[in-house]
């Protein structure tokens, strides 16, 4: 156990601390010092000043300094890229689902079903079509604690490689700066795309779950894959019937490991 000391009003008073609650207080200690580094403020700000006004406005709504440094990484590594990437507008959400791909992916995404159906009797597959909005994206990133781990994680290791670096970013140090946030590898990787990144956001994506009367036996959930997708088979036998009844997706999605998430190309003509 600790001892903490209190002086107040020339009053002293002890009080006993465990050891959990020590090791609390440090841990929201080094929280603190993440979410209030100076420096690395600083080069995040320099550094997103670079970039087009939807991803600017996107970092501004991120919570926390180490998850705007995440997303921050993720939008430098797009690149050239990034635009087209970028998750829809209302609009064009709106011109895609009255759009004759859509229609395309609907009778694939039915054709699979149909097969899995086939294959495995008594159950059926949900598959989420819904565009996942640029809202969403934020709320889960703010909220999501696997990347609230990944973020601290790169947080510690640009703070130290800005050790020596200038307070105020000049433009060689600032270019330091983004390639070493472009070579950071983080293990384990974030379980999201950073936000206007995901492929959800342009329906380039589909989650499947299992289902048998009307109950979920496979979820999208991360902490389910060992135990309702590899043990049970789902991952094998959600596969087998992609891979028998479309030839546009592609997947599952291996890093994170997610057997539910299948990437989309419609303008596949022949399986990968």
């Amino acid at each position: 156990m600790a001892y903490i000391r209190f002086i107040k009003r020339g009053i002293t008073s002890t009080v006993i601390v465990t050891s959990l609650g020590v090791c609390a207080l440090a841990a929201a200690a080094s929280t603190t010092s993440r979410l209030h580094d100076d420096k690395v403020e600083r080069y995040v700000q320099s550094l997103a000043a670079t970039l087009e006004q939807d991803e600017r406005a996107a970092l501004n709504r991120i919570a926390t300094l180490d998850r705007k440094l995440l997303a921050l990484r993720a939008y430098v590594r797009a690149g050239a890229n990034l635009e087209s990437r970028w998750s829809w507008t209302d609009a064009q959400i709106r011109a895609y689902e009255a759009s004759a791909e859509y229609q395309r992916l609907l009778a694939d995404i039915d054709a699979i079903t149909k097969e899995f159906e086939r294959r495995n009797p008594g159950y059926t597959l949900y598959a989420n079509t819904q565009v996942r909005s640029l809202d969403t994206q934020i709320e889960r990133w703010n909220s999501n604690p696997r990347v609230g781990a990944t973020a601290g994680r790169l947080f510690e290791n640009v703070r130290d490689a800005l050790g020596d670096a200038p307070r105020q970013p000049n433009d060689a140090a600032l270019e330091r700066f983004e390639q070493a946030l472009k070579d950071w590898r983080a293990s384990p990787t974030s379980p999201l795309a950073a936000p206007g990144l995901s492929m959800h956001g342009q329906s380039r994506a589909i989650d499947f779950q299992i289902m048998k009367g009307g109950r979920t036996v496979a979820a999208t959930e991360v902490g389910a894959v060992a135990r309702e997708w590899d043990a049970a088979g789902w991952t094998r036998k959600l596969k087998q019937s992609v891979l028998a009844a479309s030839p546009r997706f592609k997947g599952p999605l291996a890093a994170p490991d997610e057997p539910w998430h299948y990437e989309y190309r419609a303008d596949a003509s022949a399986r990968e």
